[in-house]
């Protein structure tokens, strides 16, 4: 026989029949009976209602593309099971191939480019569809197309699709299970979506909390209630066909009556559910927010304690980076007056820094989060094209209100990954290191002309940032001393008067045999020492040192009174503590002017977009009665010199000084940027580059993760076939041991495709398969079940290893893809759960005895009809 076993041409022409049967003739039965239209119009209402949930979480124009795909494409994989017949793991392979094939395109935007890129994309859709879950939780809303978070949307409503349709068109008993399948796909908008609801609508004297969830729930409600309603009626018409065609009668009086409660308790379901809904909504309880995921989850960056970055302001006015070129700037559009670095807003009376300790570190107004793109919809008044040079702090060059930040070159992905923002200040940090080459383009609206500062009000029961102890008493002094209010127009007169009384200078000694760069760039200017840092003492000293020339002379010229000694660390300090002290809250910001508007700042702006160290500067920001932050410059003049005298004054005062106390601040190594800079790096020995490894781990890693999600269905199949297999062969009893071989083979050959055992007695099942010792296998297993006697051990363990080898002939008819697909296939289990529904008797699995006449007498096997499968 060309050495195929005997029966294997029988077995073939099994298997040709069997699957010609199953795409032919049962098709028609499928598409006559399937709820097509019903649950096709079911699944798209729920589809397009679980869409409109999702949208505030994303709210970018490719989201309709990634909805609508998912939709079309999981409609497709229903389609073609229905049409194909294909059995549910069969429906599970070709989802999962769809989800791969067509999850790029369609929920990874960024894949669009190079080969490289596509991969790349695979390898982002791979990574998401595991991990996007918690970042999606962890990140600002909205996300947009940000880092491929489209992914689990699209994840949810195209597997949402795919099940809700093969369940309703497929599964006659389960069917009822698309509801809440489709109810979790709309409840994928709401866990990860925003604790805010949508503002309450207003029609006539009703006022209807959160219009857009109420909508979204009510019409998921009708839909389902419309599917189920629908679903229980064709049910009914098909018992009554079914009913007519055995001749008996069903349109009687009790039927109606049963039809009429139906009816009766739906009417009443809506009627209480409206009670409920105009009740709740007459109830003034708390509706603007909700408890979703996002709110239990801390944000993913705590910032910690680390040095103030104005703490190294001074170091990039050193002769070593004062003419570095930092970075360089390209603005199109409108273009921002400042690019800002870093916005402290809370002091503690030694350094300004950017989150209040005392608050927490888990403060969310004040944490750094991922910030994904711009909203759809929304207005970018300048972008701007910034390349890094020399710049290698962990604050990033930010300006305006941020819209969307692009990263570009060869560490995009890293830049991308490192990138958190605070709304709040409008600053930026990069955990991942600018390095030189770094480029990124931002897209930011600019803020519109500013209001006066003496126009300012103090906003009114406004909380304290500071604490009173942090003001220097000579601050007051010298305040009250000044006899001007508290008002706008007031504090800008003390600011005027601190500025033109104080004397730049940025370091404590004189450079020796030549000037230091700063001074050259100034011109012939006398120089005066000045201490560092911004502590409590040292904004003290300074006010003193003002308070006392005010004291010793009737002069009321500024050009008179100078007396101060500093540059933009102490008197942007000095001036949000004015404005604090009046009742204007107030903070302070480091960065560069773009402008060339220097007069007006003291510090010289950036020359054709080039912003090198003698650009650094830092400035007060001042918040308005109506919210707004005002722009307050504070660099000292360096026009009129201080008198020696005033000089001699101040050397005791400058060898009592201690210096900020940041060297006393001791940073953990792992530590996140939070009150300033970086922790100072300490020496270390150079070892191996080992970043590459590194990086290639990673993606082997994912890689393999992704190889071991997708063999995962074989893996479980294997494992589960195989324990059923051991549990039927460990069975003490030899008889119960034997019918268990006999199972493990027809399990076998059905899941091989060969017909189900249906109404068949073992022989009749053995001849139908044409399995060369299938009619010896059944002959024992029906002499074991029925015969008089008990077999013995030997008899089943020989039995059992005959049915190994049968199952060996058998695999050797098929192709090994085919043998893949047996060994995956559920049929085998669904027959025996389809077997356990249909029984009258109590038969199950394995057969149940009963004793008759001194010997054992068991119910032959018989699992269950021929069906599709």
């Amino acid at each position: 026989m060309n050495g195929r076993a005997p029966g294997a041409d029988g077995r073939q022409s099994v298997r040709r029949d069997t699957r010609g049967a199953a795409v032919k003739a049962p098709l028609r039965t499928r598409l006559r009976e399937a709820p097509v239209l019903a649950g096709a119009a079911y699944v798209l209402v729920m589809a397009v209602l679980a869409a409109w949930a999702a949208w505030p979480i994303y709210q970018n124009p490719y989201f309709f593309i990634t909805a609508a795909g998912a939709i079309v494409v999981g409609a497709g994989v229903a389609v073609l099971g229905l049409i194909g017949g294909w059995s549910w793991f069969s429906t599970l392979l070709a989802a999962l191939g769809a989800y791969l094939l067509f999850g790029v395109p369609l929920a990874v935007p960024s894949a669009f480019g190079s080969v490289a890129d596509v991969f790349g994309g695979l390898l982002e859709l791979l990574v998401r569809s595991v991990f996007g879950w918690k970042e999606l939780v962890t990140i600002s809303l909205p996300v947009g197309s940000y880092q491929a978070l489209l992914v689990p949307f699209f994840a949810v409503l195209f597997s949402s699709v795919v099940l809700s349709l093969s369940l309703a068109w497929r599964a006659k008993r389960v069917d009822v299970l698309a509801v809440p399948v489709m109810m979790l796909a709309i409840g994928f908008g709401i866990l990860f979506g925003s604790s805010l609801m949508s503002p309450a609508l207003s029609i006539g004297p009703l006022t209807i909390p959160a219009p857009r969830e109420t909508a979204i729930g009510l019409l998921g409600f009708l839909a389902s209630l419309g599917f189920l309603v629908a679903r229980t009626r064709r049910a009914r018409r098909a018992a009554q066909r079914r009913g007519v065609a055995t001749g008996v009668g069903v349109r009687s009086l009790a039927g109606s009556a049963r039809r009429a409660s139906r009816a009766a308790l739906s009417v009443g379901v809506l009627v209480m559910a409206a009670a409920v809904a105009v009740s709740v909504a007459a109830v003034p309880l708390r509706v603007d927010e909700r408890d979703v995921l996002r709110t239990t989850i801390e944000p993913e960056l705590q910032m910690r304690e680390f040095v103030s970055p104005l703490s190294s302001y001074r170091s990039f006015l050193g002769d070593e980076s004062f003419d570095e070129e930092l970075l360089a700037v390209e603005a199109s559009g409108e273009a921002p007056e400042r690019l800002r670095l870093a916005v402290m807003s809370y002091y503690d009376g030694e350094v300004f820094r950017v989150v209040d300790p005392a608050r927490g570190v888990t403060e969310r107004e004040t944490a750094f989060a991922r910030t994904p793109g711009a909203a759809f919809g929304s207005d970018v008044d300048t972008r701007l094209d910034v390349t890094i040079a020399g710049y290698s702090d962990v604050w990033m060059p930010l300006a305006g209100s941020l819209s969307r930040v692009d990263f570009v070159g060869s560490r995009k992905q890293a830049l991308t990954d490192g990138f958190f923002y605070n709304e709040q200040t409008q600053a930026g940090v990069q955990l991942n290191g600018l390095q030189e080459g770094d480029r990124y383009r931002l897209r930011a609206m600019v803020d519109g002309e500013p209001m006066a500062l003496s126009e300012a009000k103090p906003p009114k029961n406004q909380e304290e940032l500071f604490d009173d102890a942090v003001i220097p008493d000579n601050l007051e002094k010298w305040v009250a001393a000044q006899g001007l209010g508290a008002d706008g127009a007031a504090l800008q007169e003390l600011v005027t008067r601190l500025r033109e009384r104080g004397y730049l200078s940025h370091s404590l000694t004189a450079a020796g045999d030549g000037e230091h760069k700063w001074q050259q760039e100034r011109g012939d200017v006398a120089f005066a020492p000045s201490l560092a840092g911004h502590s409590t003492g040292r904004i003290d000293m300074l006010f003193s040192a003002l308070l006392d020339k005010q004291t010793s002379t009737a002069s009321t010229d500024n050009a008179k009174l100078v007396a101060a000694v500093g540059d933009d660390e102490q008197f942007a300090v000095a001036t949000a503590l004015i404005a604090e002290s009046l009742g204007f809250p107030a903070r302070v910001v480091l960065g560069f002017r773009l402008d060339g508007g220097a007069p007006a700042s003291g510090m010289p702006a950036c020359q054709e977009g080039i912003c090198s160290g003698r650009n650094l500067s830092a400035w007060a920001e001042v918040q308005d009665a109506g919210g707004g932050w005002i722009t307050v410059d504070a660099t000292p003049q360096s026009a009129n010199p201080l008198a020696p005298s005033d000089e001699q004054k101040r050397d005791p005062q400058n060898t009592t000084e201690v210096i900020a106390d940041g060297a006393t601040e001791v940073t953990p190594p792992d530590a996140e940027p939070a009150g300033g800079g970086e922790s100072p790096e300490e020496p270390s020995e150079e070892g191996v580059d080992l970043a590459w490894l590194v990086a290639l781990l990673r993606i082997v890693g994912l890689s393999l993760l992704g190889l071991l999600l997708l063999c995962s269905p074989l893996i479980v199949m294997t494992i589960a076939k195989v324990m059923r297999r051991r549990g039927r062969k460990g069975v003490a009893d030899s008889t119960e041991r034997i019918a268990g071989g006999w199972e493990d083979y027809v399990d076998t050959a059905v899941d091989y495709g060969l017909p189900r055992p249906g109404t068949r007695t073992r022989i009749e099942l053995a001849a139908r398969y044409g399995s060369p010792n299938g009619h010896m296998l059944a002959v024992l297993a029906d002499e074991a079940v029925f015969g008089p006697l008990e077999p013995s051990v030997a008899e089943s363990e020989a039995f059992w290893a005959a049915v190994d080898a049968e199952r060996a002939l058998l695999a050797r008819e098929f192709s090994w893809w085919q043998r893949l697909r047996a060994r995956l296939s559920l049929r085998s289990f669904s027959r025996m759960m389809s077997t356990k529904s249909r029984r009258v008797d109590t038969f199950s699995g394995t057969p149940t005895t009963t004793r008759i006449a001194g010997g054992k007498a068991r119910a032959a096997a018989v699992p269950d009809d021929d069906g599709g499968r």
